[in-house]
């Protein structure tokens, strides 16, 4: 990969890790179209790629809150139960897609993700000051939603961070840090899943993924650092709209055409 190539991939790390440090927001949501739109990466590959990276980055996210017993197990392996199969359905799905139009399909699917996961930002925004459930749902419930969560990821990336972290905090009884360690950490099983099936279908770039890590990591801790600093509901706010946005212009439009090289 050229050396033209790695420093913008590495700049569009560095920016998408610093909102994801201050807000907590799904890197995938912000990400895939970083890449696809700003990038010119296929969609395809830009979706593979992206689960390396989730992988890696929420390795180090859930392991903090782990150590610091932020973590509800039984709430992370019983997602992880439907998520693990639903990633790896998700994967085969693409498999069976015809070459030619499996970037065109994918563009769009990532739109429409997107446009439901700026909405379910919002959602949480509104919802937030709301009581807390006082039951965990059944496990039979957990599981499933754990499998449309898979299938989401699988197929474009976007769904467990943005998605899910509203789910849980709605849904289950857990406190607010609680719900992200818990996220984070059945995102790393979930995500490892997906890189599996990515990787071997061939839709990985490790070069992509290593320059957008050496930016992303950096822009992780800086964002934590300055997240006292910033108002974080009005920033989510915007990203959301972003999110809503950016995914209305792949469903109309697509993604852009060529790739690199």
């Amino acid at each position: 990969m050229e050396l033209a190539f790695l420093l913008p991939a590495a700049l569009v790390g560095a920016l998408v890790g610093l909102v994801v440090g201050l807000t907590s927001m799904g890197g995938g949501a912000l990400l895939t179209p970083a890449l696809v739109l700003g990038l010119g990466v296929p969609p395809s590959v830009a979706v593979g790629s992206d689960v390396l990276i989730a992988s890696v980055l929420k390795l180090f996210g859930g392991g903090a809150y782990a150590l610091r017993r932020q973590v509800h197990w039984g709430t992370a392996l019983r997602l992880a139960a439907g998520s693990v199969p639903g990633a790896l359905l998700g994967v085969t799905l693409l498999n069976r897609l015809p070459p030619g139009t499996l970037d065109r399909v994918l563009g769009r699917a990532v739109g429409a993700v997107l446009v439901l996961a700026g909405a379910a930002t919002i959602a949480r925004l509104a919802l937030r000051g709301r009581s807390a459930p006082q039951a965990f749902p059944s496990t039979a419930r957990t599981v499933a939603l754990g499998l449309a969560t898979g299938l989401l990821v699988g197929t474009t990336s976007i769904g467990s961070g943005s998605l899910l972290v509203l789910v849980l905090a709605t849904l289950f009884p857990l406190d607010a840090r609680t719900v992200v360690g818990t996220d984070l950490v059945h995102a790393l099983l979930l995500s490892a899943a997906a890189t599996a099936g990515h990787f071997a279908a061939g839709r990985v770039d490790p070069a992509l993924a290593a320059a957008v890590l050496a930016g992303g990591v950096p822009g992780v801790l800086a964002g934590s650092r300055l997240a006292i600093a910033v108002p974080e509901r009005g920033l989510r706010g915007a990203l959301a709209l972003a999110l809503v946005a950016t995914g209305g212009h792949l469903l109309a439009f697509g993604s852009p055409g060529g790739g690199r090289g």
